[in-house]
Formats: structure tokens, C-alpha cells, sequence
């Protein structure tokens, strides 16, 4: 969020007296305040935009003066949901960089990540663990941000078994592939080491086989569009998919659990 812009006033902050916890779906956080606040008390008068309705209904609109710092040059809106008078939800035209939330003196200020959030949901305003009736909304908008951009990072492949013994084996174990055999996956998880890898190096390797590539398995095979590397895509060796998918499973309790073919068997550790 831009420092700059957004000015915490502690004065406001009740974390402790006021007893209050706070909900929402996108925010990055939310702080208790207390009082008559808009969205220039949290931000530069010069930027900061507010939309937002002091007689807020099950479901309504909210109109707002046009961002100069997003695409369109419309003018902005919002509109937003109220579920038993105590749940809010909205979905806006412009990024929104916080919200209020009012019931009486008390507040929610919720912040989102830098870049701001086009909606959110299951947001309430809970005193002493009970949520509060939402008396006003206000949605704060303007400022700018950019959300930084993610490095880039190569695809993770499943490397060959071959190639991690002449560098210390699998997380310094080595294995010994046979030769002229079918391909097959060796995982290798150290029980006593958090997220079961002793170096952070690969828990698997392949034997017989170049490295296994990364793919995305949230997206549909299609033979005209292979760059969208889809994992669901036929084999070379027949297989077709209609297998039970299996699943291995750790947890710390300490157990291990694995599921072949619709058959689910634990073991203690």
C-alpha cells in the first residue's frame, strides 16, 4: 500500500478496549476503529475517492466521481449486498483500496493488498463476538496503487533419478534405478523434517525417464491450444484416465496414509 497515502491515525485504533474482531474474504487486514470516519481520515485528502451509503438496504447501488488512475473514464459504481443486515459484500467498477464498515461508533477498516479489490465478500463487523447490524458503507477508491508484479519463476519439473545421484542423490539419498525397466516415480519424504525435506530439495524423482515437466491441472486437454499445458491430456502408453486417481497423504499427528483404486490404508509414525 502506498505509504505515503495512507496515514494511521492510533488514535482511532480501539484493538484491545473495544473487544471487537473483524471478517472478510479479500482484505489483507482489518483494524478496529471507532467513531464518525471517512475515507480521508485514512488517506491523502488529494486522492482518495469514497462511494458509500449511510442508509444501506438488503441490496443496492453506490455511485461514485470517476478515478482518473483506472482505463475507463465513465464515472464509477459499486454494488453491494447486505445478507441479515450484518454480512456485506460488494462488487465495484474500480479497484477499491479499503473499506468501512459502521455500526454505531464502531468500525471496521478494511485494507486490501496493494492494487485494491473489484469485490469482496462475508465481510462483518463483530463486537464481543457478536456480529454488529451495518449502519453505513463506504468504499475507498483512488489511490493508485500497483500491485507489484510476481517473479517470474521457472516450471517445476520432477528431475531424473540419474541426475540427482551425481549430485548427492534424492535430499542426499540415493537411488538405484534399474535398467530397461518401465518408467516409475520414487518419492522421498524425511519423516522428522519440516514439510518432510531435510534440504528443500525435490521429494521425488523419475526413473527411466527424461524429467517430468509441470503442468495445470485446472485446465481442459485441447490438441489445438498445447501451450496451455494441460495435465489431463491421452498417454503414449494407453492409459486413458479412467483409473481412481491415487492419493498419498502425511500428517504431522504423526500418520501416513496412502489410496490405490478406491482403497484408503493408514499407518502410524
Amino acid at each position: 500500500m502506498n505509504k505515503q497515502a495512507i496515514q494511521f491515525f492510533t488514535t482511532i485504533l480501539i484493538l484491545g478496549s473495544a473487544a471487537a474482531a473483524h471478517a472478510s474474504d479479500n482484505a489483507a487486514v482489518v483494524f478496529p476503529a471507532e467513531g464518525n470516519k471517512t475515507c480521508n481520515d485514512y488517506a491523502a485528502n488529494s486522492l482518495v475517492l469514497q462511494m458509500g451509503t449511510t442508509s444501506p438496504l438488503a441490496a443496492g447501488s453506490l455511485i461514485g466521481t470517476e478515478n482518473p488512475r483506472d482505463a475507463d473514464t465513465t464515472g464509477e459504481a459499486a454494488t453491494y449486498t447486505i445478507s441479515d443486515g450484518k454480512i456485506v459484500g460488494f462488487n465495484a467498477s474500480t479497484p477499491i483500496d479499503y473499506a468501512l464498515l459502521k455500526s454505531g461508533r464502531n468500525i471496521a477498516f478494511v485494507i486490501y493488498p496493494s492494487g485494491g479489490v473489484f469485490e469482496d465478500a462475508n465481510m462483518k463487523l463483530t463486537v464481543g463476538g457478536v456480529d454488529q447490524p451495518i449502519s453505513a458503507i463506504s468504499l475507498c477508491y483512488g489511490l493508485g496503487n500497483v500491485a507489484p508484479t510476481p517473479p517470474e519463476t521457472p516450471p517445476l519439473t520432477i528431475p531424473s533419478c540419474d541426475a540427482l545421484n551425481a549430485n548427492g542423490g534424492l535430499d542426499g539419498v540415493q537411488i538405484m534405478c534399474p535398467a530397461n525397466q518401465a518408467r516409475s516415480i520414487v518419492y522421498n519424504f524425511e519423516l522428522e523434517q519440516p514439510f518432510y525435506s531435510r534440504t528443500g530439495s525435490p521429494i521425488a524423482c523419475v526413473c527411466n525417464s527424461a524429467p517430468l515437466q509441470e503442468c495445470n491441472p485446472n485446465v481442459a486437454y485441447d490438441p489445438n491450444n498445447l501451450a496451455n499445458n494441460a495435465c489431463p491430456r491421452p498417454a503414449d502408453n494407453g492409459k486413458n484416465g479412467v483409473e481412481v486417481t491415487t492419493h498419498i497423504e502425511l500428517n504431522n499427528d504423526p500418520y501416513t496414509c496412502y489410496t490405490i483404486g478406491g482403497t484408503r490404508a493408514c499407518f502410524y509414525y
